[in-house]
Parts: structure tokens; sequence; C-alpha cells
């Protein structure tokens, strides 16, 4: 199964509870969003997704995988599947965008790799580039290509727009609707319904430690322009 299950999941900071009996399932088919109010756990439940940070209680599964039983080798071949993208690009300055995307994965093949993982995400003719001559939408899809270069079933992106301006985020919001019709799924952490509105097949809205909405996107959207829900500003 295609999904991301958290069973009656609880997580805390200290005396700051964020989940408290979450459980949802989350589609890596298609692309997924993962809404709700800044530091409600919108990012916490993918870390947990992948390993990344550790339930107090409850279950995790992903492709089927027991997460919260996992032994970290185990683990990372699961990232490999399903790997997690930071909101910042995390690309090494002093190599060029091809050799940042191989390093995901070196061995023989790995220029051959790494420009057709550029090549999907529309970065032909830019691979002896560096970052820092490049602009922050090419950064994130470069920072895409190196996730690709795993042969992915899904990608988790955490705020892949936040901070980016309008050019830079339909470039990146174009490069998501071309991998998704490409076959490789997306989860996507945001606050950005606006990008979600053009997205999105599935909506998990995370309220209070607990689910607010899990469904077709189009029904949130529905529910958001009804009502006054605060940070669904669509």
């Amino acid at each position: 199964m295609t999904s991301v299950r958290l069973l009656d999941v609880h997580k805390r900071f200290g005396d700051h509870v964020v989940l408290r009996g979450f459980t949802a399932e989350l589609p890596l088919h298609g692309v997924t969003y993962v809404v709700g109010k800044s530091g409600g756990g919108k990012s916490v439940v993918c870390r947990l997704a992948v390993g990344l940070l550790k339930p107090e209680r409850g279950e995790i599964f992903v492709l089927e995988e027991p997460v919260h039983t996992l032994p970290e080798r185990a683990l990372s071949r699961l990232r490999a599947r399903v790997p997690y993208l930071v909101q910042g690009p995390a690309l090494l300055d002093w190599l060029s965008l091809e050799r940042n995307v191989a390093l995901a994965k070196p061995g023989p093949d790995e220029r051959a790799r790494a420009r057709s993982a550029l090549k999907r995400v529309g970065l032909s003719g830019l691979e002896e580039r560096l970052p820092p001559e490049v602009g922050p939408g090419i950064k994130k899809r470069a920072a895409i290509a190196r996730a690709l270069v795993l042969e992915p079933t899904c990608l988790i992106l955490d705020e892949p727009t936040t901070g980016l301006d309008r050019d830079a985020k339909a470039q990146v919001n174009e490069t998501i609707a071309e991998l998704k019709r490409q076959g490789t799924g997306a989860l996507v952490v945001s606050h950005d319904y606006a990008s979600l509105e053009q997205l999105a097949d599935h909506v998990v809205e995370v309220k209070d430690g607990l689910v607010g909405y899990q469904g077709a996107a189009a029904g949130f959207l529905a529910l958001a322009r009804q009502d006054d829900f605060g940070e669904r500003p669509v």
C-alpha cells in the first residue's frame, strides 16, 4: 500500500504536546498536502514517517514497513524509497549542480544518473553551474533532482515554496506537477494554499494534535471557502 499510516500516535517535546492520538492515512500516490497551523505538527508528522523522530506511543507504517520498530539500517533503505527534503536546498556551494546531485548515489554511472535527474526537473544545460550562480527556484529543483537519483516512490517536501518569489515558486510547482505526471508522488508540508489549490489531490490537516480533515483536496477547499479557518486563507 502506497501510504503513510499513523495509528494513535503521540508526540511531545518537553511539556509541549504536538500529537495526542493522531490517526491518519496519507496517500503517497499523486500529491498529498499536510497542512495546519505553524508549529502545530505538520513537519513532525513527516519526520515521524521516515524515522527522524520517534513517537512516545503509537504505530507508524510507511509502504507497509513498521517505522516505529525498524532498526536504523532498514530506516536508511526506507528513506531512499521515500526521501525527506528539508526546507532549504542543502547544496554544497563549491560543487556543480551535477556533482551535488550525484552525491546521492555515487558509483560508475553517477554522472549519467545525475544528468537524467536534472533533465527530469527541467535543468538540462545547467549541470556545470555552481549553486551561488543560480536562483532559489533552480536550487530547489536541483535538490529534488538529487532525491530522484534514488528512484523513489514518493518525495516528502517540507515547505518547498517558502521564501521563494512568484517565478521560483511557479518553477517548483511545475516540477512537482511534472513528477506526478511521471508517476512519482509527493507528500508536501505547506501553508501555501495557492499551491495546494493548484496541485493537491489529497489533504490531511493537523489540528490540535489530531486530524482536522483528511480526504480529497476539493472537499478541503470547499470547507475553507465556507468558513473562517484562521490559517486556511484560500
